[in-house]
C-alpha cells in the first residue's frame, strides 16, 4: 500500500484517543454516540482518516473536554512553513538501522549544508519566504544529528554526476556541499557512488528514492514528488526498489573512484572562484 504521510492526522487521533480513555469510553460507544461505525473512531484514532470540524466540535462535546479536541483539529489543519512529510521522514530516520538513497539532481538532504539547503528551497519553490526557508534548513539540519550517533545507520547512497557538478546557489555553495560529503565519506558514515555520465542504462530514469531498513520491522521505501514524499510499504513494491537500488550500484563508479570524482569537481569550482 502506499499512502501519503500525514502525521498531523496521527497527532490529532491521538488527542482524540486521549480524549475517549479520559471520558471512560470505549470506541463502540463513542461510536454509536456519533452516528458512525467503530471503524470509524478506530481511522480518527490511528490517524488514517480525516474529521472535520462539525465532528471535532461534537467529540469535545461527548467527552466533555472544553475544546481540547477542536483545537487540536485546528493544528492539525492550519499551514505550516514545513511541508507534513519532513517529520515522518525524521521519524523513520530516527529508528533506521540501513539506508539505501539514490538522487539523481540534488545532493541528499541528510548531508547538505546550511546555504545549499536553503538554495535548493529557495529555487524549487520561489514564493517561500526567508523566514520559512530559514526554518525548513533548520529543521532539516536538526535530522543530521543522527550522523553523529555511536552507532550511526549504514548509509549507502548512489548519486548521478550531474547531482556533483549542478551549481545549486552558486559555486561557493556547491563547493563547500562537496567538501561536506567528501568528509563524510573519508569518516566512513556514508559509501557514496557516483553514476558517471551517459551511462550505457539509466535504472534511475524513474526518479529518487529511498529503502529504509530496521532491526524489527519490514523494510519500506518512499518516493519523492514535487510536493512532497510518498511512503511505500508495499513488499512488492519495496523489492522492486531494491533490485533498482542494485542495478544503480552496478553502473555507477567504485567508492573511490567516486569520492575522486567528487574531490576533482570541488578542485575545479575553487579554481574558478581564484
Amino acid at each position: 500500500m502506499d499512502r501519503r504521510l500525514n502525521p498531523a492526522w496521527r497527532r490529532l487521533g491521538a488527542e482524540i484517543r486521549k480524549a475517549r480513555k479520559r471520558a471512560k469510553l470505549t470506541q463502540v460507544q463513542t461510536a454509536k454516540a456519533m452516528q458512525v461505525v467503530p471503524s470509524t473512531i478506530s481511522a480518527w484514532e490511528c490517524g488514517t482518516r480525516g474529521l472535520q470540524e462539525e465532528g471535532a466540535r461534537e467529540l469535545d462535546q461527548l467527552f466533555g473536554t472544553s475544546g481540547v479536541v477542536l483545537r487540536a483539529w485546528n493544528t492539525a489543519n492550519t499551514p505550516t512553513s514545513l511541508p507534513e512529510w519532513y517529520e515522518e521522514v525524521e521519524q523513520l530516520e530516527a529508528v533506521m538501522t540501513e539506508l539505501r538513497e539514490y538522487q539523481g539532481q540534488v545532493i541528499p538532504g541528510l548531508f547538505q549544508t546550511k546555504d545549499y539547503i536553503k538554495a535548493a528551497n529557495r529555487d524549487t519553490a520561489p514564493w517561500v519566504s526567508a523566514a520559512e526557508l530559514e526554518e525548513m534548513a533548520k529543521s532539516r539540519l536538526q535530522r543530521q544529528a543522527i550522523l553523529e550517533k555511536e552507532t550511526p545507520p549504514l548509509i549507502y547512497v548512489v548519486l548521478e554526476a550531474s547531482a556533483v557538478t549542478r551549481i545549486i546557489g552558486s559555486p561557493k555553495v556547491l563547493s563547500a556541499q562537496l567538501e561536506r560529503v567528501l568528509a563524510l565519506i573519508e569518516k566512513e558514515v556514508i559509501r557514496l557512488q557516483v553514476v558517471p555520465p551517459n551511462p550505457g542504462c539509466h535504472p534511475g530514469a524513474s526518479g529518487p528514492f529511498r529503502v529504509y531498513s530496521f532491526s524489527d520491522k519490514p523494510m519500506v521505501a518512499s518516493a519523492e514528488y514535487q510536493q512532497g514524499e510518498i511512503l511505500i510499504d508495499d513488499s512488492r513494491k519495496v523489492q522492486q526498489c531494491m533490485t533498482i537500488f542494485g542495478a544503480l550500484q552496478a553502473e555507477a563508479m567504485s567508492p573511490r573512484q567516486s569520492a575522486e570524482f567528487i574531490r576533482k569537481v570541488k578542485e575545479e569550482l575553487d579554481d574558478d572562484e581564484g
